[in-house]
């Protein structure tokens, strides 16, 4: 069935042709690891009802609004309410409603809500029809006001639901919800996973928009209407759990394969993530200022200057590097973190390419942290509970070890610089940072290992 959409005055959008062309997104091979398979989504088709559909909503079986949803739109709109009855009672096909059904056995919409409502709207005497043109006489009508032929005609029209499944492949449905809201107005992947993920951590995540100090550093007096700072915040908790070190691109199934595994967790870890965040903000400001979360540039002859849009990378390392670490570490010490961060985000070209091009590449974000966290502990030292990262020395001592031969592609290191000290046991499987357990191998090689 073609999927018909509307204009302001009710009349049919002919969509434009599409050329064969696939953006960035498609061509990723993010979903290459997925078995063939699995690459597929499970859904069942029906034609309910509009009376089916009305009744599921009120018994609260479907799920018009969910909270990933946008509100409804069209009440100040009756025209194109109007005319959508008026399509139903001329028989023109209406476009394909498509929900995804929860574990409880209940269906959110996902693609369809303004229909769904307007519908419930009509068969409830909401609102009377108003600028019909083929079926005029009707205007100024209730739907009790409508003769009991077109009462029952209406309520009697069949609309095809899709509806996806829950043992439909995680990563695929994803995908789907994408595709779906490819319009002029669509989702983003925050609010999309509001309903795939939803649980106490997602409540949490809404909760922690609302920090008055998270919300004066990214410039906002209230929370971002399309969950972008919710997104933030999840990238957060991402790295501070999960660490750069298993992060692997795309950073879209990193979020939702974490989202996953922490979507009903329990009230000592909510409470946990809590002082976390606003400690780790609270840092940020007190260090940072007008320069959290933004980059610096350094003009010669002129002031510096500090860019009004925030740079997500920068904001990733300015949270997440001050997780290990208490207040009472950072107290004197702002100015010299502040000034190290200055410099480091305007004269290490390394640095500067990881934040400009493919920000959320594997190398780029592990490339970045280090850098970031490297120049922390030079100013605070290591965290008492966390050493991950080799000292000068140690670095000397296994690169003379190994005679500077890179131990993962067995080449010649050329300069020390270019040198990484790698974890034979992964730190994240709990690995020591001692001699012992230390590798010297090529910076790339080490950051193409993931």
């Amino acid at each position: 069935m073609t999927k018909l959409q509307f204009n302001e005055n009710g009349k049919p959008i002919i969509p434009e042709q599409q050329n064969d062309s696939y953006d960035e997104e498609l061509e990723s091979g993010e979903y290459k690891d997925i078995p063939k398979q699995d690459r597929r989504v499970i859904i069942s088709k029906t034609d309910p009802t509009i009376r089916d559909i009305c009744e599921r909503l009120e018994k609260k079986k479907m799920i018009a609004n969910p909270d990933f949803q946008r509100s409804y739109v069209w009440d100040d709109k009756p025209i194109i309410k109007s005319r959508l009855i008026e399509s139903v009672l001329l028989d023109v096909p209406i476009p394909v409603i498509y929900t995804s059904e929860t574990t409880d056995g209940k269906e959110e919409v996902i693609d369809g809500q303004q229909r769904v409502i307007t519908f419930h709207g009509f068969k409830t005497n909401k609102f009377v029809l108003k600028g019909l043109t083929i079926l005029s006489e009707l205007n100024g009508k209730k739907y009790e006001e409508l003769p009991e032929n077109l009462q029952d005609k209406f309520l009697n029209t069949g609309i095809t639901i899709i509806k996806i499944l829950p043992q439909s492949q995680k990563d695929i449905k994803f995908e789907v919800f994408v595709r779906l809201n490819r319009g002029s107005v669509k989702l983003s992947e925050q609010e999309l996973r509001n309903c795939i993920y939803r649980g106490d951590f997602n409540k949490l995540l809404k909760e922690l928009r609302e920090n008055k100090n998270f919300l004066n550093l990214q410039g906002l007096e209230k929370p971002n209407t399309r969950m972008v700072d919710a997104e933030r915040i999840l990238r957060f908790f991402a790295f501070c759990d999960s660490s750069e070190r298993n992060y692997k691109s795309p950073l879209k199934k990193f979020l939702n394969d974490y989202m996953e595994k922490k979507k009903n967790i329990s009230d000592l870890e909510m409470e946990e993530k809590k002082k976390l965040f606003k400690k780790c903000v609270e840092l940020c400001q007190q260090v940072f200022g007008d320069i959290s979360f933004r980059r610096y540039y350094i003009y010669e002859d002129e002031e510096g200057k500090t860019d009004k849009k925030i740079n997500e990378g920068l904001m990733d390392i300015q949270l997440y590097g001050f997780k290990e670490y208490e207040k009472r570490e950072i107290v004197g010490k702002e100015q010299v973190i502040r000034d190290a961060f200055i410099d480091l985000i305007t004269a290490d070209k390394q640095m500067i390419e990881s934040i400009e091009k493919g920000t959320y590449g594997t190398p780029q974000v592990k490339l970045r942290t280090e850098k970031w966290l490297n120049r922390l502990r030079e100013i605070i030292g290591y965290p008492k509970n966390d050493r991950r990262l080799y000292t000068s020395d140690e670095k000397n001592i296994l690169f003379e070890k190994s005679n500077g031969i890179c131990q993962i592609c067995k080449n010649k290191i050329y300069s020390l610089d270019d040198a990484h000290v790698d974890h034979k046991e992964r730190f994240s499987k709990g690995g020591k940072t001692i001699l012992e357990n230390g590798q010297i191998v090529h910076r790339y090689c080490n950051l193409r290992k993931g």
